[in-house]
This record gives structure tokens, sequence and C-alpha cells, in this order.
């Protein structure tokens, strides 16, 4: 079910995503990612200073009721799959945050929420001056002038 939803959600994803965001995408992959590293910092007019990072436990800690307020999805179809929790050892362990472990449409999900994280750099731009972003999933750079912009 959860690809039948995929399919119908993912050209949604697509149309609304960041320029720069390479993971869990069609027609883009960690060799994007890595070009547009090397296109960013290569020129002799380069930002000097990155900030490299990852956003721990990413996955797990998804707000539910941010994606429930804000990704195009049957509301009813989403709380039950963001609320099936996991059985280990023949034991259910609620889901309270996060998107669903090993689900098929996680990924996707999961730059819905991170989508827009370039667009609000952007917005910033005045102020900070020359700042890039480049990210897969959630792991990210930010280039910047000084160390203070990164």
């Amino acid at each position: 079910m959860q690809a039948l939803y995929l399919l119908a959600l993912d050209p949604i994803a697509e149309t609304t995503a960041d320029p720069n965001s390479y993971g869990f995408r069609k027609n883009r992959s960690t060799a994007d990612a890595i070009e547009q590293c090397f296109n960013t910092l290569s020129a002799k007019a380069s930002a000097q200073w990155i900030l490299d990072a990852d956003i721990k436990g990413c996955f797990d800690n998804i707000s539910h009721q941010w994606m429930l307020e804000n990704i195009p999805l049957d509301k009813n179809i989403l709380r039950k799959w963001l609320k099936a929790g996991y059985l280990d050892k023949n034991t259910l362990y609620p889901t309270d945050d996060g998107t669903p472990q090993g689900g098929i449409i996680s990924p996707v999900l999961a730059n819905l929420v991170l989508d827009g994280l370039e667009k609000q750099l952007r917005t910033q731009k005045g102020k900070l001056g020359l700042v890039n972003l480049i990210r897969y999933a959630d792991d990210f750079i930010i280039t910047g002038r000084t160390r203070r912009t990164a």
C-alpha cells in the first residue's frame, strides 16, 4: 500500500524538493552530490568554510504531528503508518516519533520534512553573504565565506 501512495506522493516531493538535495531521489546519486560539492568549492571565489552536519537520529525523531499537518497524504493512512510501532522478540513497541522503519515511503517522508532548509538558508543570504547547502538525506554541508557564516 505504501508503494501505491508513493507513486502519487513522489512527483509532489520532486516538485517541491530543494535543488541541492540528492539523497533518496530519482535520477540523483551520491556522485551528483559530490559533483555539486566540487562545483561549489572549486572556484577561486568559493566560500572557504564548511559546516559538515548529520542530523542525529533524523528518521527516528521526526515529529508525527508536523508530518500529519504538512505532508499531502491521506491523514488517516499516514497516521496508521506512523503509529504502527514495531515488533522485537514478540514485543510490540509503540512509535511516537519518526518515520516507519524500513517503509518504502519513509525516505520520501523524510525528504519532505527536510526540504525547505535550502530555501530558509537563501532567505538569510543577504545577512550571511555567499552560502550554499548541499544535502544527501540527513547529511549536509553548508559553505560560507567566514567561520561565523558557516
